[in-house]
């Protein structure tokens, strides 16, 4: 599974909607996102703001799923946003080394 890392540090907030819009007319299945993961202040801008993006994609039918990589230790709850794409895809990506890791996105077109 391919990763793009220029959301971690090297795209402004502002545009990282417009970037993962650019990436995802150009991908075919999958693809990951690697972001901060805010070790310093608890939240990661650029994780928030991707993640808000994601949403938006995903409610207008640009994209089929997406979660973050740390949802593999969690037990999710059927009204959770994520439950869904993990029942979906945590088996396509259980073998990644990335799954796990807080301050990677998993996006699924």
């Amino acid at each position: 599974m391919k990763t793009f890392t220029q959301f971690h540090g090297t795209t402004f907030i502002q545009d990282i909607g417009k970037e993962l819009r650019s990436i995802v007319r150009n991908e075919k299945n999958s693809f990951k996102i690697m972001t901060g993961y805010g070790s310093s202040t608890g939240t990661s801008k650029s994780k928030t703001a991707a993640l808000r993006s994601l949403a938006k994609m995903q409610s207008e039918g640009l994209i089929k799923g997406y979660f973050p990589g740390e949802v593999k230790n969690m037990l999710l709850s059927s009204d959770n946003p994520f439950h869904e794409a993990k029942m979906t895809y945590g088996q396509t990506v259980k073998n990644d080394p990335d799954y796990g890791n807080d301050g990677i996105i998993f996006i699924f077109i």
